[in-house]
């Protein structure tokens, strides 16, 4: 899959998710861009989400995960590169993004309270704080719900993505 800076929009590189098809691009952040991001905040991006109390993924503008704090990494049980570049449904696991469609085509997608709250916050640039959400996310041993209040913030051309809370949830009843 090929990796393009999610700011400028340069090619970067390739990244090493596999079984996407053919032609797929992934975001990530080009060295200038990012060094243009670290001279405005004035330190390393990593080391910034690392001081964020909560949880925090950067959302490139195409739904893909940049980068991702040491808290989420550990919230998620995944080391960076099974992180960055995959779509943020892939990256938390949500049911849906294993149909064949994959993370933002499926019909669940248009209602997804995490993915409409970054997309807002991409396109807009008005920040969201503690939206509630739920994830039906994929487990071994089933399809677990989970409650989750989520704050969004653009910083450039990514959005981070901050899990204030998270929390597993009553299942729905069967319909």
């Amino acid at each position: 899959m090929k990796l393009v800076c999610a700011s400028c929009g340069k090619e970067i590189g390739e990244s090493p998710a596999t079984g996407y098809p053919k032609g797929t691009v992934s975001h990530g952040m080009c060295e200038f861009c990012a060094k243009h991001f670290l001279a405005q905040i004035g330190m390393p991006l990593e080391e910034y989400l690392d001081g964020l109390e909560a949880p925090t993924v950067c959302v490139a503008p195409n739904g893909t995960i940049a980068t991702a704090s040491r808290k989420a990494s550990e919230m998620l049980g995944k080391p960076a590169l099974q992180i960055q570049g995959y779509a943020g449904g892939e990256v938390f696991e949500c049911k849906y993004a294993r149909l064949p469609e994959g993370c933002g085509n499926t019909i669940h997608c248009s209602g997804c309270t995490i993915r409409k709250t970054v997309m807002d916050t991409l396109e807009t640039g008005t920040p969201h704080h503690r939206v509630p959400a739920c994830l039906e996310r994929h487990a071994d041993d089933g399809p677990k719900r989970i409650s989750l209040l989520i704050s969004t913030e653009r910083i450039g051309g990514v959005v981070f993505l901050e899990v204030d809370s998270i929390a597993e949830a009553e299942p729905e009843p069967d319909s």
